[in-house]
């Protein structure tokens, strides 16, 4: 494993990982809970990726505050290095960013956190199959051979990382929106922001009751 790798996936489990990306990995949506207000009626959200590692919170915060800017709808992202905030006390730190919120007039918060970590291994074993070959041995006649194919073992391992992303109400200190995601064997921090944010904007925007998913 190269060392870039290694710090990846270090930095995933300290939730690194509010992404996804491997070329043919995704990340879904696999619930949304809504009281009906849309992530529209809110004139500027603050966006927050809750980690301890600042380089995720940078990219991962800065990425999709940038998607939802595009897609019209109003947010900043929180920057510092968040040094102190809570990150580890998830009711400590509603409570500190409901502060903030509220002294810079941001009339909502949108919080990422991952929640949990589905280690999967599938093993394929040895296959081996025949096929027939007909072949002509002369003008009227033929000949059939079993072709051997031998399909080699396989064993493959992903990691299925589950995020909670929810909107909370500046005001009331009440979380008006929740969507939970799920990310497969995410290949690169950048990347994976940008799927994730996509994903997260593409939900916030959809009215309440419609079915959500990638």
């Amino acid at each position: 494993m190269t060392h870039g790798r290694t710090a990846l996936v270090a930095a995933l489990l300290t939730l690194v990982t509010l992404l996804t990306a491997c070329s043919t990995r995704t990340t879904t949506v696999t619930e949304v809970r809504s009281d009906e207000r849309s992530g529209h009626q809110y004139r500027d959200v603050l966006v927050v990726a809750a980690s301890r590692n600042q380089e995720a919170r940078s990219i991962v915060g800065d990425t999709l505050t940038k998607k939802l800017n595009r897609e019209g709808m109003g947010a900043t992202y929180l920057a510092g290095d968040g040094g102190t905030l809570s990150w580890d006390n998830p009711a400590q730190l509603r409570n500190q960013l409901l502060d903030i919120a509220r002294k810079g007039q941001h009339d909502g918060i949108l919080v990422s956190s991952l929640v949990d970590a589905r280690h999967h291994e599938r093993y394929e074993p040895e296959t081996v199959s025949y096929i027939p070959d007909s072949r002509d041995i002369g003008p009227t006649a033929s000949m059939t051979y079993m072709e051997r194919s031998v399909r080699p073992e396989s064993f493959e391992r992903t990691v299925e990382y589950v995020i909670q992303t929810t909107l909370y109400d500046s005001t009331s200190g009440e979380a008006v929106w929740q969507v939970i995601s799920s990310t497969v064997d995410p290949d690169s921090l950048e990347k994976g922001a940008a799927d994730f944010a996509s994903v997260i904007a593409r939900a916030l925007a959809e009215p309440a009751g419609k079915e959500q998913g990638q």
